[in-house]
């Protein structure tokens, strides 16, 4: 089959690696491009112009006519700064070629309604400024669902085949927005043998090569860009009050965000954190890796914490890297985690309630009696996905 996939591609982008993970377990059997989004050139904030995205988009549309299928991968600020010009974008690229199929790592309807209601008049006389600063974000919010909206419309009368991540997500389309043609299926990233060349033993002792540790220490790891969301300082707060042999590594980087407005603020209130506390000399910040580094480590570490705050995630890519890699995986009670455990890809891992660091000491001390050592039994998630995807896209729309 001659398959387009259109997405973010070789960028520090999460979407972006998940594509690249589909090219390279579509392409063994079947006739693969990726065409780029490349913010350049469809971003003004990048220094694309308008009639430049124009053109970029047209010449993509015409190329996408000669493929048996196209697998869109949609994240709205992939294609442009505005959500409006995001999604008239979406509609030409899904119009181009009649069998295309549309990957949604996030659905903003989900939790957000297309209505907002202005503040009462009382409220707006006694808080006027919170009443307003209140209205701004909900209208704002409102907008973007209304331009889903409009997407969703454009899907259901297309009858065009959609992917999520979550089967809350699907039902979800399906029941509220009336979508016919949507299937799930978790992010997934590493196939059976790339998982035997990430054994624990041998990851472990690079780490405590690399950095001087001993056999007797716990490596506690927690992983991607800075950012508040991510709950790293509940893992500081934590490491704090664990024995002195745990050891906790950052395997973070700045957003390119961040980095582009020169903001380290992130990095500098971690480390304060640290200060605070007194662990900075068992807080290893281990900067931005690469993916196989990556993988390496969550092998490595003996436990892996997600430590996240709530933030409306449709999934979370590091939760199923962590789920297929990790020795030890202990993760916040958040809904994208929550979805994803749904899908019965592991069996051993312990939820904590978020900021609730007494409940995650104790669970990363007493992990082992919770869940007694057993055979490691290795799934293929790769294979799952691929033959998932490569079933959708061949199917035609009804």
């Amino acid at each position: 089959m001659k398959i387009a996939i259109v997405s973010s591609y070789k960028l520090e982008c999460g979407i972006a690696r998940f594509s690249e993970v589909l090219y390279r377990n579509f392409a063994p059997s079947n006739d693969v491009t990726v065409f780029e989004l490349p913010p350049q050139e469809l971003k003004k904030s990048f220094g694309a112009t308008d009639v430049e995205a124009d053109r970029y988009i047209a010449g993509l549309c015409e190329q996408l006519k000669s493929f048996d299928a196209v697998s869109i991968q949609c994240e709205y600020g992939l294609f442009s700064d505005s959500i409006g010009l995001s999604i008239a974008r979406i509609k030409r690229l899904l119009g181009a070629n009649p069998n295309s199929t549309i990957t949604f790592h996030t659905v903003f309807s989900r939790s957000v309604s297309a209505e907002t209601t202005f503040p009462s008049a009382g409220r707006l006389l006694t808080q006027p400024r919170s009443s307003l600063i209140e209205y701004s974000k909900s209208w704002r919010s409102s907008k973007t669902a209304r331009y889903e909206l409009s997407l969703f419309e454009y899907i259901r009368k297309n009858k065009i085949k959609v992917i999520v991540h979550t089967d809350t997500t699907k039902r979800v389309l399906q029941h509220r927005f009336k979508l016919t043609n949507v299937q799930c299926h978790p992010l997934c990233y590493t196939s059976e043998a790339e998982k035997a060349g990430f054994s624990h033993e041998q990851c472990r002792a690079e780490l405590v090569d690399r950095l001087g540790f001993s056999e007797k220490d716990k490596l506690i790891g927690v992983f991607g860009f800075f950012g508040g969301y991510k709950g790293f300082d509940y893992a500081i707060q934590c490491i704090a009050r664990l024995p002195e042999n745990y050891k906790l590594l950052i395997f973070a980087g700045l957003h390119p965000t961040a980095i582009k407005q020169s903001d380290t603020s992130q990095i500098d209130q971690l480390v304060g954190l640290c200060r605070k506390y007194k662990v900075l000399g068992r807080t290893f910040f281990m900067g931005s890796v690469d993916d196989t580094s990556m993988y390496r480590a969550i092998a490595g570490v003996d436990f892996s914490w997600l430590p996240y705050r709530e933030v409306g995630q449709e999934a979370s890519a590091i939760c199923s890297e962590v789920a297929e890699l990790s020795q030890r995986m202990i993760i916040s009670r958040n809904f994208a985690f929550v979805d994803y455990m749904k899908f019965n890809l592991r069996d051993d891992y312990e939820f904590f309630e978020i900021g609730n660091v007494e409940e995650l000491r104790l669970k990363t001390v007493h992990y082992d009696a919770y869940h007694p050592p057993a055979a490691a039994s290795i799934r293929d998630h790769a294979a799952l996905q691929t033959k998932f995807y490569i079933e959708v896209l061949s199917k035609q729309a009804s």
